[in-house]
């Protein structure tokens, strides 16, 4: 019998609910251990719903103690106040980029569904869009094909408000526009038109929640990190430094998780930058919350280890009793050997589970636990 067979057959569970180890908004509900960090967060989201200025929120962890789900933790609070509207995406991608801090400009705009707004505010988009003023036309002209156009027509104007098409003449003159997005301070003209538009819509404030920040010293160029500083702290300043007014327009707050390598190496170009002056320092002051995680307690551990045991991925809510039971010695093993890293913590307990599942173990003991890891290499 095959374990995906045995699981739903004894369980009436699918799959394992240890299988997937990046956090995601299923996962939520095993949110453990991080009120004190989360009271912070809140009264920052509870500001942004009538907001005087814009923010950073710096979320900082290491490798596997839950900054991705922080975020989606973030974004979910956000989504009860519909005065906010909320997305989540990477710092930036896996590919060298063509432009530094152009396509962090792209992400944002991708991260905002606007075909989804404009069938949800059907009779407010059109208006809010008008409202766009002329200068900012060729904002306007796209923004309207974004929501507005033939299925075609539209999405070559959403590939190419996202950065995904580098459009001929051709193609520009039947966009309606002449000028490509191809520096920031175009890129910041489209970004006020968005927000103008979300503040047509009622939205006061747009959330940025970016995830792996740590990405601009692994993937970014040493001579192009600065440039991400520099726009970073130019978002929070939006829109000072605008050539065009747009008039009143939704603010912007960005909550940044970074690695705790990734945090101390922004610290070190701030020192860098101390002779010669740079864009580090002028952020850092900019940082309104300055968020640590932290690893699991014990009592954390196993509040997360049986949240998750319980979970009936099928039902989509938490059943009467775990896969597998459990004693506190098994509690005690898994905390003592992943010393409390959330991470570590799913990835032990998904090897116990899947050979204890497998073997027919009846229960897990801190004797069970260390025999399945080591029969797996994993002790």
């Amino acid at each position: 019998m095959s374990e995906d067979t045995f699981i739903e057959k004894k369980y009436g569970l699918r799959e394992n609910p240890f299988v997937d180890q990046i956090a995601k908004e299923l996962w939520l509900s095993t949110w453990v251990n991080r009120q004190e960090q989360l009271a912070k967060w809140q009264a920052v989201i509870s500001n942004l719903r009538k907001p005087r200025k814009n923010y950073i929120v710096l979320i900082i962890g290491d490798y596997g103690e839950g900054k991705s789900q922080s975020l989606f933790k973030v974004v979910s609070e956000a989504k009860q106040h519909l005065e906010i509207y909320p997305t989540f995406f990477t710092f930036r991608g896996e590919q060298k980029p063509k432009a530094p801090g152009l396509e962090f400009m792209f992400r944002i705009f991708k991260s905002i569904d606007f075909k989804k707004l404009a069938k949800a505010h059907s009779r407010k988009i059109e208006a809010a869009i008008e409202a766009i003023p002329d200068d900012f036309d060729e904002v306007k002209t796209i923004l309207r094909k974004c929501c507005f156009a033939e299925p075609d027509l539209q999405n070559k104007a959403l590939y190419f408000l996202q950065g995904e098409i580098n459009p001929n003449k051709t193609e520009l003159k039947e966009m309606g526009i002449i000028r490509k997005i191809d520096d920031i301070d175009v890129a910041k003209e489209y970004l006020a038109g968005i927000l103008k538009v979300l503040k047509g819509l009622g939205f006061q404030t747009l959330l940025l929640a970016v995830d792996e920040v740590e990405y601009l010293f692994s993937l970014v160029p040493r001579p192009q990190q600065s440039i991400y500083v520099a726009l970073l702290r130019g978002l929070y300043d939006f829109p000072v430094g605008m050539m065009k007014d747009a008039g009143e327009i939704a603010r912007v707050t960005i909550f940044l998780a970074v690695s705790s390598d990734g945090y101390r190496r922004l610290n070190e170009m701030e020192k860098a930058e101390y002779a010669i002056g740079g864009p580090t320092r002028p952020l850092f002051d900019r940082i309104d919350v300055q968020t640590n995680l932290g690893v699991l307690t014990k009592e954390a551990a196993e509040e997360l280890i049986t949240k998750r045991l319980h979970f009936d991925r099928v039902k989509g809510r938490y059943a009467n009793q775990p896969l597998i039971p459990f004693d506190q010695t098994f509690i005690a093993f898994i905390w003592e050997l992943t010393k409390g890293n959330p991470r570590h913590i799913i990835n032990k307990c998904s090897h116990v589970l899947d050979a204890g599942i497998e073997m027919g173990i009846s229960q897990l003991t801190r004797i069970t636990a260390e025999k399945l890891l080591r029969d797996r290499r994993e002790l």
